[in-house]
C-alpha cells in the first residue's frame, strides 16, 4: 500500500493537482456568483399545510396564506401569529390531500373598490378544478363573505397535476395554470390537444358587463373561428406549479414540474407551445405522437435534472424589492424534494441555499420581498445576512467545519476589491485589505490564510491547530468594516468538491487505472460549451485484470482516526476505500481513493456516498460505462 501511495503521489503532482487547480479552484473563486449569501427569517410557524402566500395590493401590507385543506389566513404587519378568524374557510367544499386542495388565490386589480377575489381549488366528490369568485366583507376587511360565484370548472381525470396557480396579469385578465390531468406521461395527450383546457395556461376576462362568469379575450390564439378552446393562452405544459408575473416587465414565469428526468422554468408567452408531452424540458420523451422537432416548441429558460434527490420544481419570483435581499431582476425558485433555493441571474442558475424545507411555494409581499412557504407549516422571508456565514467550500454546509479545511464565507463589505491569492507563493493572511481571524473554543486567535476575496465572498483556510468546539470568525478590512460569524469546529467535517461548484452533482474527481504495474489517470468529466458546464465522461472499467479507482477530492477529513473509519458506496454498492487523507499539493485539499466495484459495469450515472467517522459528506455523482 505504501508503494502504491508513493507512486500515486508522483502521478498526482502532474495530473490531479492540475485538474483541481485549473478547474476547481476557478470554481472556488467563482462561488460568489454560484452562491449569493442569504438568510431565511422565520415569519410564522404552525400553519396547516401552507401552499401559497400573496398580498392584496391594497396598501395594508397583509400577507394572505393558503392552507391546503381550504382556509385562507391573514398575517397582519408586525405580528407573529395569524388572525384567529380565517379570511375564508371553504374546507367543506375542498378535496384536499396529495396534490389536491385549495391551491390558488388572486385579488382583482380593483380589489379596494370592488372587493372581488378569486380562488382555485379541487372540489369534493369528483376532484374537479374550480375557479370561483368571492367578495370581502364591506364592514370587515379581514373576513370574506360566504357567497360563491363559480367562474370555471374543469374535470380532472386523475388526482394529480392540477396546476392551481391563478393571478391577474398586467393586461387585467385572469391567468390560470392547468396541469395535464395527471397520471404519468400525459396518457390522453391533453397538453397538446387544443380542444382541452388541461396542460395549458388559460386567460379569461372576468369583467363582464352582462354578469356572465367570464369571456375570453379576442387576442387569445384560438379565439373565435380558430379551432381550439377560446380560453387557451399557451399550450404544452405538464404541471405548472407556481407562476408569477415580473412586476417590472410583465413577463410570466412558470415552474413546470417534470416527469422523471427534467425540471424547468419557462417564460410563458401568448400562443407558445412549451413541448410537453413531446419534450420534457429539452429532452425528447419519445412519447410523441409529434416528432421531436425543437423548433416547433419553446424551450425552457432554465432546466435541471434529478441528480442529488431533486424531483419537483417550485416556481418563484423575479426580485423587485428594495431591501437588497437578492440581486434586482434575478429570479428565485426551488426544488420541493431537496429544499434547495436557486437563483437564476445573468443567464446562470446557482444554489442560493440548501434547506430542509419542503418548498411548496414562494410568495411576494407588497414591497416585492420574497417569502418561502414550507408545507411543514413555516413561512420564512428571504433576506441578506446580517452577519457573515461560513460554510465548507466543497458542499456549502456550515453545521461543522474542520481544522485545515477550505471554507467559503459570504457577507458584506469584506473588501473593496476582488483579488485571488498569487500563484506559486505561500497563501497570504491579508488580501485586498481583507483579513480573517479565527478564535477557537480555547480562546486562541489565529490568522487564516486566504485564497480569494471580494466585497461579498471570502475563501480561507481554518488555521492549523484550531481547537474543536464553538469558534468565532472575525472578518476585517482596511476601510474599517468588520463582521463576525459563529462556527462549530469539529475534527471531521467531510465535504466533496463537485465539478460545477454546486455541492451536488458531478464529482470533481479522476479515475485512476492500475494495469500491469502501470497507473494512468483518466478524466471523468469534460466541459460542454453548449451547456456552459461540466458533463460526465463515463468511466470504463476495462478488462477484469484492471483495477479502477475513483479519486475524489474534498476537504475536512484528513484527521480521520483510521482508514477503517472511512466508508463509501457507489451506486448503493459498498466500495473499498484504499486511501483517505491529505492530498499534498494543494493547501487544505483532501482526497480519497475508492476502488470501483466491477458489478457497476453499465450502470450509467450513479451516486457516490462517502462517510468519515460516521459523518456523511454530500453525495456526488459519476457515470460508469
Amino acid at each position: 500500500m505504501r508503494k502504491f501511495l508513493v507512486r500515486f503521489s508522483c502521478v498526482l503532482l502532474l495530473g490531479a493537482a492540475a485538474w483541481f487547480l485549473a478547474i476547481r479552484f476557478t470554481s472556488l473563486n467563482d462561488t460568489a456568483s454560484a452562491q449569493t449569501a442569504i438568510q431565511l427569517i422565520t415569519v410564522l410557524t404552525g400553519m396547516n399545510n401552507p401552499v401559497y402566500l400573496t398580498n392584496a395590493r391594497d396598501g395594508s401590507n397583509r400577507l394572505f396564506i393558503l392552507e391546503q385543506p381550504g382556509r385562507i389566513r391573514i398575517l397582519a404587519p408586525g405580528v407573529t401569529a395569524p388572525l384567529p378568524t380565517a379570511f375564508l374557510d371553504i374546507v367543506s367544499k375542498v378535496s384536499s390531500g396529495g396534490e389536491r386542495g385549495l391551491l390558488g388565490l388572486a385579488f382583482h386589480p380593483q380589489y379596494t373598490t370592488n372587493r372581488r377575489f378569486f380562488v382555485n381549488y379541487t372540489r369534493t366528490g369528483d376532484g374537479a378544478t374550480v375557479v370561483s369568485e368571492f367578495k370581502v366583507s364591506a364592514s370587515n376587511p379581514n373576513v370574506a363573505e360566504t357567497e360563491e360565484k363559480v367562474i370555471l370548472t374543469v374535470a380532472q381525470p386523475f388526482a394529480n397535476h392540477n396546476g392551481g396557480w391563478i393571478d391577474f396579469g398586467p393586461d387585467g385578465f385572469l391567468y390560470i395554470g392547468m396541469g395535464d390531468g395527471g397520471s404519468a406521461n400525459d396518457p390522453g395527450n391533453r397538453a397538446q390537444n387544443v380542444e382541452e383546457l388541461l396542460g395549458k395556461m388559460l386567460r379569461i376576462d372576468v369583467n363582464t358587463p352582462d354578469g356572465s362568469p367570464y369571456t375570453s379575450p379576442a387576442t387569445n390564439p384560438f379565439f373565435g373561428s380558430t379551432p381550439g378552446r377560446d380560453e387557451i393562452y399557451a399550450t404544452g405544459l405538464r404541471n405548472p406549479w407556481r407562476c408569477a408575473f415580473d412586476r417590472a416587465t410583465g413577463q410570466l414565469y412558470a415552474g413546470d414540474v417534470g416527469q422523471g428526468v427534467i425540471e424547468e422554468i419557462s417564460v410563458v408567452t401568448l400562443g407558445g407551445n412549451f413541448g410537453w408531452r413531446v419534450f420534457e424540458g429539452t429532452r425528447c420523451t419519445g412519447n410523441g405522437p409529434a416528432p421531436c422537432t425543437a423548433s416547433n416548441y419553446i424551450m425552457p429558460l432554465v432546466e435541471y435534472n434529478h441528480s442529488g434527490g431533486r424531483c419537483s420544481v417550485t416556481g418563484g419570483y423575479v426580485y423587485r424589492g428594495t431591501r437588497g435581499s437578492l440581486p434586482v431582476g434575478s429570479y428565485v425558485f426551488g426544488d420541493y424534494c431537496t429544499g434547495e433555493i436557486y437563483l437564476f441571474n445573468n443567464n446562470a442558475m446557482s444554489v442560493l441555499l440548501d434547506t430542509n424545507f419542503q418548498i411548496a411555494s414562494f410568495g411576494e409581499d407588497e414591497a416585492g420581498e420574497i417569502y418561502v412557504v414550507s408545507l411543514g407549516g413555516s413561512i420564512l422571508r428571504i433576506a441578506a445576512p446580517a452577519v457573515a456565514t461560513a460554510v465548507s467550500a466543497a458542499n456549502y454546509r456550515g453545521e461543522r467545519l474542520a481544522p485545515e479545511s477550505i471554507v467559503a464565507a459570504f457577507g458584506q463589505n469584506f473588501s473593496t476589491a476582488t483579488q485571488a491569492a498569487p500563484n506559486n507563493q505561500p497563501l497570504p493572511t491579508t488580501l485586498a485589505g481583507a483579513s480573517v481571524r479565527v478564535t477557537d473554543a480555547a480562546g486562541t486567535a489565529r490568522s487564516a490564510q486566504l485564497f480569494f476575496v471580494s466585497p461579498t465572498q471570502l475563501n480561507f483556510l481554518i488555521p492549523p491547530g484550531t481547537a474543536t468546539g464553538a469558534a468565532t470568525i472575525t472578518f476585517a478590512n482596511t476601510n474599517g468594516a468588520s463582521s463576525t460569524g459563529a462556527v462549530n469546529v469539529a475534527s471531521i467535517a467531510p465535504g466533496l468538491f463537485t465539478a460545477n461548484a454546486s455541492g451536488r452533482g458531478l464529482a470533481a474527481a479522476q479515475a485512476l487505472r492500475v494495469r500491469g504495474g502501470t497507473q494512468t489517470f483518466e478524466p471523468i468529466a469534460r466541459f460542454d460549451p453548449a451547456q456552459s458546464q461540466f458533463v460526465a465522461v463515463p468511466i470504463d472499467l476495462g478488462p477484469e485484470t484492471d483495477q479502477v479507482f475513483l479519486v475524489v477530492y474534498g476537504t475536512g477529513f484528513r484527521f480521520r482516526s483510521s482508514l477503517g473509519a472511512v466508508t463509501a458506496t457507489i451506486g448503493g454498492t459498498a466500495a473499498q476505500v484504499n486511501f483517505a487523507g491529505v492530498q499534498g499539493t494543494f493547501v487544505g485539499l483532501d482526497q480519497a481513493n475508492i476502488l470501483i466495484p466491477r458489478s457497476l459495469v453499465g450502470r450509467g450515472e450513479i451516486d457516490v456516498a462517502f462517510s468519515v467517522e460516521g459523518q456523511m459528506s454530500n453525495e456526488v455523482r459519476v457515470s460508469v460505462r
